[in-house]
C-alpha cells in the first residue's frame, strides 16, 4: 500500500488525458482510503481546483469537495487563498457552501 504523500504527488501531477479523469479518480479513491489523510493534503487538492479553475472533471472534482468536507480540519483560510490565488467553480462552490453553513448556525 502506499503511503499519503505518493498518492498526493500523483494527484499534484495528474492532468486528463483526451477529457478522462478516471486516473484522478481513482487517484482519490486511493487517498481516501488511506483513512484522514494529513492537513498537508488540502493545498495539494485546492491545487486541482486551480490547474482547472472552469471544470468539475466530468464530476470527479465533486469527490475532492466532499472529502474536504468531511475532514476534520479547519480549512476556509486555505481555500480563501486559493481562490484568491486562482479564482475556481469548484473553490467558489465550497465558499459558497462554508458560508451557508456559517449563516444556518
Amino acid at each position: 500500500m502506499r503511503q499519503a504523500a505518493q498518492v498526493l504527488h500523483d494527484i499534484d501531477q495528474f492532468h486528463p488525458v483526451d477529457g478522462h479523469w478516471l486516473a484522478l479518480d481513482d487517484l482519490l479513491g486511493e487517498l481516501w482510503s488511506l483513512g484522514t489523510p494529513p492537513p498537508e493534503s488540502l493545498p495539494v487538492l485546492f491545487g486541482v481546483f486551480e490547474r482547472f479553475p472552469g471544470d468539475d472533471g466530468a464530476g470527479v472534482l465533486w469527490l475532492i469537495v466532499h472529502g474536504i468536507e468531511s475532514l476534520p480540519y479547519a480549512y476556509d483560510a486555505l481555500l480563501t487563498e486559493s481562490y484568491r490565488r486562482c479564482p475556481s467553480e469548484m473553490a467558489e462552490i465550497m465558499l459558497a457552501r462554508l458560508a451557508k453553513s456559517v449563516a444556518a448556525r
